[in-house]
């Protein structure tokens, strides 16, 4: 999105939060961070944010709205470790060691698996609280590893996001680091 149509959009934010000090600098420094969103999405973010924090978000905080927003619209939010588990037991029951289990996201594929799917079928019934915190923590790890790899990917792609700060920063005559991060001189 256009970096100039990203500040209109953060417009209510700002407005949402008299009390925060917020410089142009910061709002164009946002404008960069945020614009590899559309329009609909930094706008969906920008109401879940002025809904849910208490002081003004960070840029992070905008994405992880916005990523938010769009797994409630499309339905492809991950799933909690208790429907994660919920789901494994189904299968358990389902194809047990005969068939080939079926889940719906790679996530919980991933994790059941790596436990060894035929061992996980045979564990015995007082041992099953023990595979479930060993599944709720391959789950979340794997779910952790998913997030970092959409967030590096994210920066790879934007990398160039830098050298438009650095040149923002050069044309309001900022040189100084510390007053580039919000500090004082």
């Amino acid at each position: 999105m256009v970096v100039e149509k990203v500040i209109d959009t953060l417009a209510p934010l700002i407005c949402a939060y008299p009390n925060a000090q917020i410089t142009e600098e910061t709002i164009q420094v946002y404008a960069i961070a945020l614009s590899e969103l559309n329009e609909s999405e930094l706008a969906a973010a920008v109401m879940r944010c002025m809904r849910t924090c208490k002081f003004f978000p960070s840029i992070a905080e905008i994405l992880e709205a916005a990523q938010k927003m769009i797994e409630a619209a499309s339905g492809t939010g991950a799933k909690d470790a208790d429907e994660a588990w919920n789901e494994v037991q189904r299968q358990m029951q389902v194809a047990f060691v005969y068939k080939k289990p079926i889940f719906s996201t790679p996530e919980i594929e991933q994790a059941a698996l790596a436990m060894g799917w035929i061992g996980l079928c045979e564990t015995p019934t007082d041992q099953i609280g023990v595979a479930r915190a060993q599944f709720l923590r391959l789950y979340e790890a794997t779910c952790r590893r998913k997030h970092d790899k959409r967030i590096n990917d994210n920066v790879i792609e934007f990398v160039g996001a830098a050298n438009l700060v650095k040149s923002l920063a050069e044309k309001k005559g900022i040189t100084d680091k510390k007053k580039l991060l919000g500090g004082t001189a």
